[in-house]
């Protein structure tokens, strides 16, 4: 490869970076070789001339030398900064082969360090004093490195200049293992020879072509492949300056990468797209006005999926400071071929849009940029002289057209000799040949295609895990998955990276064994806690699923890919789930992952005030994860913050007391305790300033108003919306929601004029519509009006509101109730205002979603129980009642989705026990269960007054809208002149009461209504059955479920009813299991056996019309 014009006038040696260095060393002795910078601008950056740099190798060297390391392999256990550097060429000039890796942190099992030390066979380790001291100081960490001698760069003492004599180095000797990132099981080490190095930093010259006035940056981590020889390598190569700055720094305060480049004039610089997605959504207007971005003349964007839109945000955003779009310089490559394989030329980004569907197919079809169907996607850059890539079929390995799908396979002078210690894979993966046999060729387990000489890259058929810039094995992952539960099933968990939400997500799949009313929210926690404490990357979805139900292959390995799938198809049969954006809280608040608990800190060491403020701003990045705090909380392990959530917590502390952390702080604060003091430590605070900063409640972080925040049509949720519509209109099928009905609703209903036998409305005793309830809501608007235009506190109270609440105390058998205007809200502001933080919340699995919404507004600790699982309960309680002062158990009289209820006296004696308070949600149960229909007290013939808190809604036995709680006086009194959404807000409507308070004089005076609507329930759920229709757990309420156990079906079905004169809805997925998909009847006293008769016959015949099957031996509906 001719290089000449980007060298002259120098003619640098090709051979290896011991020669090279020499090279610098006497063409340029005092020019800055390396800059080490804080990242924030000052005039302490650290330097290292070619002169010096050179002195410092051949000084180490030369130790390395006596010391016998001549051979052999050497750790390089650096944090961030110069000396690495120095340790790395050393071992060269010492003819050591480099093993970079990372140190272990503090109070850490140094557990990827020793498989990596035992894999590769180092007998010496690099790293500075203070590393060095932790690792002896640590236990676990000595005994792990026990069989390392370990060396100090920084000690003048381990020096030998004079000492140090030339090795021989050939181009095809192995000059460093790079071990793949994320491996810890299962190390993989790369051998890379110096003849790979060197070319290289041949073809990134190439690539990059840069000018001899040229400087580099990076902030990547020198123990990887990017950062090595993108941050270190390359730079020597070229005999240009490249400054060097903490990952750390840069993660914190993204800005300060671009100040770095700004301060030095800097004309290449990069790293993944993560990277400049997090300016574009972390540098403020503010900072950007302190940037000159004009130098930069290569903008490298590679190791994880380059996105369009992140192209697009950075260039506008960064434009006014001099940043110009086609710096973007996409590239492609990995550990394996040393760094890059394609990149380049220079100019605008490739940009390309094609087919979805066809590159989901393995075909690449262009399409036009505004076509439903487009994917954009970026070319990753031309393949470089002297390479060969080709495109080729992973199984019958044809080599394929340059429009068509396969696996990308490399052959170049970069590629590495294999895998240190695994000839097997070695083979397979850098020996890899053609169906006609040429070859070899390295597998690079990614998927892609050529277009106009650009190289694209669709997907990976390799499993490893890459989310923001974190890389991980899926292999290790779930192994932790399944030594933290008992629960999961061995060898059937996946782990799995899945692009969501505009961002790679860590999403996993475990396989349960089987086990019955089993507590899955502390299995899910259990495995987040762990795979966060092992593996430093939080979980963005856990999926509990059913034995037996993980894809495997026919020899037992899991399919990730169809886990993938099956995610995005909500195919899975969960039994238990938790995901970062569903989640409106922490499933538990404890610390019972298996990372060692830490001794408890002194409280005389911290500091109240700064404890606070650490509080505070932690919650503005976790939200709804952080539930309650304390000294002891460990923001990573018991809140789920990432690495990069983390920093943002430290900056804003940094901005409030002035001042900045060390890295080394950065890596050792994990719980709040920790953060104080180190804040105590390091920052610039005095006393007024930790009063002032605790005080100060506004001071949270700032962050960029996209349009997705203030436009509803770009909400994420509208558009999560939007794809169920769309996803519903796929089906063919018309939408079965917001059907208009015409007239009066009872046991039929009018919708476009025709008439349909209802099960849609929940009237179950006929009171709406019925003549004397009419006529008393019609004498309550002459007498009151529409409105009472006021809260009932003020002046909205009417003579009819206290003779209704009187009326429904009695019928219950309390001393008093209070009506509120919503059946939904009643939950919502009684739960909410009755309990709170110190407090728990515990509710059956199926509660309604007003039940959930007013346990979050409660702010109190919400905890579900198995459905109807009493026993759940009372482990439950006997666990944790003595940590909450009040808890709170709600259940429901009868379930609206099921049609079942609760064994109320077994409820009621373990909330006695326990010293709780027991609220029944009635709502479907007042008027339907008991022999005269006053609910559940009545059917299971218990005292009322033993149930502290009972709730009902007027809508539905009642004939009216709205809801009441009833209970003792002092309970009622009190939300009378305090509940939210009783005080502050309108009284229920005249009409509304009365209308209420009719139904209920009716219902005492007809207790057939009631008699008659049991009958007709168990006649729907007697000749459904017999016709092998499954009606699930329903048995003595009007509410009846037919399960199809698919929702396209549910969903026919529903259709074809209606279609047949009879309206019925479906209950799809996510509202219930897919499994458990279902239409849902609901009975009133107002049908007649024959339309019973009529549609269950008719169910029967249309379920198996679309598609249905009934089991042998169940009636055959008829023709």
């Amino acid at each position: 490869m001719n290089l000449e014009s980007f060298f002259a006038p120098y003619n640098p040696p090709r051979t290896h970076f011991v020669d090279i260095i020499r090279y610098w060393t006497e063409q340029q002795p005092d020019a800055p070789a390396f800059y080490s910078t804080d990242g924030d601008g000052g005039d302490d950056d650290a330097m290292l001339t070619y002169a010096q740099l050179w002195e410092r190798v051949r000084a180490l060297a030369g130790y390395l030398q006596q010391r016998g390391a001549t051979g052999g392999r050497v750790l390089l256990l650096y944090p961030p900064g110069l000396e690495f550097v120095v340790g790395f060429f050393a071992c060269h000039a010492a003819g050591a082969t480099a093993v970079p890796a990372y140190p272990p942190r503090r109070n850490r099992k140094a557990t990827r360090i020793h498989s990596i030390s035992k894999d590769s066979g180092a007998g010496f380790a690099l790293s500075v004093e203070s590393v060095i001291e932790q690792i002896r100081s640590n236990k676990d960490q000595a005994a792990d490195l026990s069989a390392i001698e370990m060396i100090a760069s920084d000690d003048p003492s381990n020096a030998a200049a004079d000492a140090w004599k030339m090795p021989t180095i050939a181009a095809d000797d192995i000059a460093m293992l790079q071990y793949t990132s994320g491996s810890t099981g299962d190390p993989k080490g790369v051998m890379l020879t110096h003849g790979n190095l060197i070319a290289n930093c041949e073809y990134i010259v190439h690539a990059f072509t840069p000018t001899r006035a040229g400087s580099g940056a990076s902030w990547l981590p020198t123990y990887h492949d990017m950062g090595l020889v993108g941050g270190v390598l390359k730079p020597l190569f070229y005999g240009r300056p490249n400054v060097l700055m903490s990952p750390m720094a840069f993660l914190q305060k993204p800005v300060r990468w671009l100040q770095m480049i700004s301060k030095y004039k800097v004309s290449i610089s990069g790293g993944p797209n993560f990277a400049y997605q997090l300016c574009v959504e972390k540098v403020t207007p503010e900072e950007i006005d302190t940037l000159d971005l004009s130098s930069w003349e290569v903008a490298f964007n590679g190791a994880e999926p380059v996105r369009p839109t992140t192209i697009d945000a950075f260039a506008e955003k960064f434009a006014r400071v001099g940043f110009r779009r086609d710096a973007f310089l996409p590239c492609y490559g990995m550990a394996e071929t040393t760094l890059i394989v394609t990149g380049g030329p220079k100019g605008q980004p490739k940009i390309s849009h094609f087919s979805a569907d066809g590159l989901n197919h393995l075909q690449v079809k262009l399409v036009a940029a505004d076509d439903d169907d487009a994917r954009a996607l970026v070319g990753c850059g031309e393949i470089i002289p002297g390479e060969r890539v080709e495109i080729v079929d992973p199984d019958s390995f044809r080599l394929l057209a340059p429009q068509e799908i396969g696996e990308v396979w490399v052959q170049s002078p970069s590629v590495g000799k294999g895998y240190w210690n695994d000839d097997a894979k070695t083979r397979a993966v850098f020996g890899a040949a053609t169906a006609d046999g040429q070859g070899p060729f390295l597998r690079t387990g990614d998927l892609g295609f050529m277009h106009e000489g650009q190289l694209y890259v669709t997907g990976r058929l390799k499993d490893m895990i890459i989310v923001r810039g974190v890389n991980r094995y899926p292999q290790d992952i779930e192994l932790t998955c399944e030594q933290a539960s008992d629960v999961v099933q061995s060898g059937a968990v996946a782990a799995m990276a899945m692009d969501f939400m505009g961002r790679e997500q860590l999403m996993i799949v475990a396989e349960t064994v089987r086990i019955r009313n089993h507590d899955w929210n502390a299995e899910i926690d259990r495995i987040r806690k762990a795979v966060t404490a092992e593996h430093e990357l939080p979980p963005d979805a856990i999926y509990m699923v059913r034995a037996g139900s993980v894809p495997k292959t026919s020899s037992g390995k899991i399919q990730r890919h169809a886990c993938l799938d099956m995610i995005r198809e909500n195919e899975l049969k969960i039994v238990g789930s938790w995901s970062r954006w569903e989640s409106s809280e922490p499933l538990q608040s404890g610390s019972n992952h298996t990372q060692p608990k830490r001794p408890r800190l002194a409280s005389e060491q911290v500091s109240p005030e700064i404890v606070s403020v650490v509080i505070r701003e932690v919650k503005a990045i976790a939200r709804e994860r952080a539930d309650e705090m304390n000294e002891d909380t460990n923001i990573a392990i018991d809140l789920g913050l990432d690495s990069l959530e983390r920093l943002e917590v430290a900056h804003s502390l940094e901005k409030i007391f002035g001042g900045r952390f060390p890295d080394e702080a950065l890596q050792e604060m994990e719980t709040v305790a920790e953060v104080a003091l180190a804040i105590r430590e390091h920052l610039d605070c005095n006393p007024i300033d930790i009063l002032a900063a605790a005080a100060d409640q506004a001071d949270l972080p700032l962050r960029e108003v996209r349009p997705e925040d203030y436009t509803f049509a770009l909400f994420p949720e509208y558009q999560r919306l939007k794809q169920t519509e769309k996803t519903l209109l796929v089906t063919g099928l018309p939408n079965p929601y917001f059907t208009v009905h015409e007239g009066l609703t009872r046991d039929t209903t009018q919708i476009d004029g025709r008439e349909l036998i209802s099960f849609a409305s929940y009237n179950y005793l006929g009171m709406s519509g019925d003549p004397e309830v009419t006529r008393a809501a019609s004498e309550a608007l002459q007498r009151f009006g529409t409105s009472v235009s006021a809260s009932r506190l003020v002046s909205g109270n009417k003579t009819i509101h206290g003779e209704l609440e009187r009326e429904l105390a009695e019928w219950i058998g309390t001393e008093a109730s209070i009506v509120f205007v919503g059946g939904h809200s009643t939950n919502e502001t009684t739960i909410g205002h009755l309990v709170g933080p110190g407090d728990l919340i515990l509710h059956d699995a199926l509660s309604h979603n007003s039940i959930i919404q007013g346990a979050l507004l409660s702010g109190a600790r919400r905890r579900p129980f198995e459905h109807n699982d009493f026993e759940s309960l009372d482990r439950i309680l006997t666990e944790v009642r003595r940590q909450y002062r009040r808890v709170l158990v709600i259940i429901e009289g009868v379930y609206s989705m099921d049609g079942d209820f609760p064994d109320l006296p077994k409820f009621v004696e373990i909330k006695q026990r326990h010293q709780c308070l027991l609220m029944v949600d009635e709502a479907h149960s007042i008027g339907t269960m008991g022999a005269t229909g006053r609910g559940m007290s009545e059917h299971f013939g218990i005292d009322p007054k033993s149930v502290d808190i009972w709730m009902g809604t007027l809508s539905k036995s009642f004939g009216s809208c709205g809801g009441y709680i009833a209970g003792c006086a002092e309970l009622v009194e009190y939300l009378q002149y305090t509940a939210p959404g009783f005080v502050y807000s309108v009284g229920l409507p005249p009409a509304s009461a009365a209308a209420a308070q009719a139904s209920l004089r009716v219902m005492k005076a007809e207790p057939e209504r009631v008699a008659r609507l049991k009958e007709r329930s168990s006649q729907f759920v007697r000749e459904a059955q017999a016709r092998g229709l499954n009606t699930g757990q329903s048995c003595g309420t009007p509410v009846v479920p037919v399960i199809t156990g698919n929702s396209l079906l549910a969903l026919k079905l529903s259709h074809a009813l209606f279609e047949s004169g009879i309206n019925v809805q479906p209950i799809l997925y996510p509202a219930v299991e897919e499994a458990a998909a279902r239409l849902r009847f609901f009975i009133t006293s107002e049908h007649s056996e024959q339309q019973i008769q009529q549609t269950v016959e008719e169910v029967a015949k249309q379920y198996v019309a679309v598609g249905g099957q009934l089991p042998e031996g169940a009636a055959a509906p008829q023709a």
